[in-house]
């Protein structure tokens, strides 16, 4: 039984497996809990069974790869034949170090600055439940569960001017804006909108990345400006990604339908669709049969890569635990795939890191990444 799952795994290490064989150890491996100690004879012990039975029973299985395959194997094969954590000791002492280093930054959470039109500033993670302020009829209030909300009692025509709410690196927040329309907004993002929306249209402007669930409202069309776009629409689902930093603008459509506008030429969605508007050209294209689950992951708590470069990985992970990265050497061209938890401590990341053959050095909040 042993020599055969020893066999199974070398196969995959080579590249020779079967998709089903290759969906049996990829199964197994992503059961292993990321752990903060080396894994006990008797984890090992329960994880060989576990494996073993699996062997002798394949199954069809959805293939689920977690970053790169040799990550896999090399994980598989560290807890199935010695027990061991890292490689050697040398390796072990340096992964230490570095864990050490990385043990207290935590993951991002609920955190805000919303500023009000008269220039006052609210520290939303700071603030208590409950009214924040009022305004000629609209009362600004923070909900038991975090969310920002606005509750208009009178006739709010006389209220002028903007809020801006903005999460740093590694926040997040949700608003419920004075129609009805909610918002997420991912880290290092801002949102400016009025105290009360016109009666002809709904404009706000948007930097950085979020998740919109707009208020239906046929006489007044809700618009989305951004660096470099306009989004358009009357009710509907859709996330816009407008970090300045990522090479393209991307407009997700979930439901409903939008009209993507960069001024120089439209595009309309529909479900499943999403435009891309290059920084550099300004060139608007649309992909068709996107996948949904992952341009929305982020608000789901969730890190998801698809055939991502290490540097795409990177500025997401640089923005949800607010440290830098830098590079020297060789980056690596290799993509990656698969789904992390955005509540994990960035040692757990950093472990996924090491096994990709990634070398990690940290200095305060700034990560050093030297390719190989």
């Amino acid at each position: 039984m042993e020599n055969n799952a020893k066999k199974l795994l070398e196969q995959y290490l080579s590249g020779n497996c079967t998709p089903e064989e290759a969906a049996i150890v990829e199964e197994w491996y992503l059961q292993l809990p990321f752990e903060r100690v080396a894994p006990g004879h008797e984890q090992i012990e329960t994880s060989q069974q576990e494996v073993f039975q699996k062997l002798h029973f394949p199954r069809k299985v959805k293939r689920i790869v977690l970053l790169k395959r040799i990550a896999v194997a090399a994980s598989i094969l560290l807890c199935f034949t010695a027990g061991l954590y890292y490689l050697n000791r040398k390796t072990e002492t340096a992964a230490l170090l570095v864990k050490k280093e990385l043990k207290d930054v935590l993951p991002g959470r609920n955190k805000a600055i919303l500023t009000l039109a008269d220039g006052t500033v609210v520290d939303l993670d700071q603030a208590k439940n409950g009214e924040i302020a009022s305004q000629n009829g609209i009362i600004i209030r923070k909900a038991q569960n975090g969310q920002l909300e606005y509750v208009i009692q009178d006739n709010p025509s006389a209220v002028t001017g903007n809020n801006v709410i903005s999460t740093p690196r590694g926040g997040q927040y949700q608003v419920s804006l004075p129609d009805g329309t909610k918002v997420w907004l991912n880290a290092a993002t801002s949102l400016k909108y009025p105290y009360s929306f016109k009666k002809d249209e709904r404009v706000v402007e948007l930097n950085g990345e979020a998740y919109f669930e707009v208020a239906k409202d046929k006489r007044r069309p809700f618009r989305v400006i951004t660096s470099n776009q306009v989004v358009e629409v009357l009710g509907t689902h859709f996330n816009i990604n407008a970090y300045t930093d990522e090479p393209s603008t991307k407009t997700t459509l979930l439901e409903g339908a939008v009209r993507v506008d960069n001024g120089r030429g439209f595009l309309d969605l529909h479900p499943g669709e999403q435009s891309q508007l290059d920084f550099n050209s300004s060139h608007l294209t649309i992909a068709r049969g996107v996948d949904l689950d992952q341009e929305v992951a982020w608000k789901n708590d969730i890190f998801a890569f698809d055939n991502a470069d290490l540097k795409t990985v990177m500025r997401q992970i640089s923005r949800w635990y607010d440290v830098d990265v830098v590079y020297k050497g060789n980056i690596t061209t290799e993509k990656y795939f698969g789904d992390i938890p955005r509540n994990s401590n960035l040692s757990e990341v950093f472990k996924i890191l090491q096994l990709n053959h990634i070398d990690v050095k940290i200095s305060g909040k700034t990560m050093t990444i030297t390719g190989n």
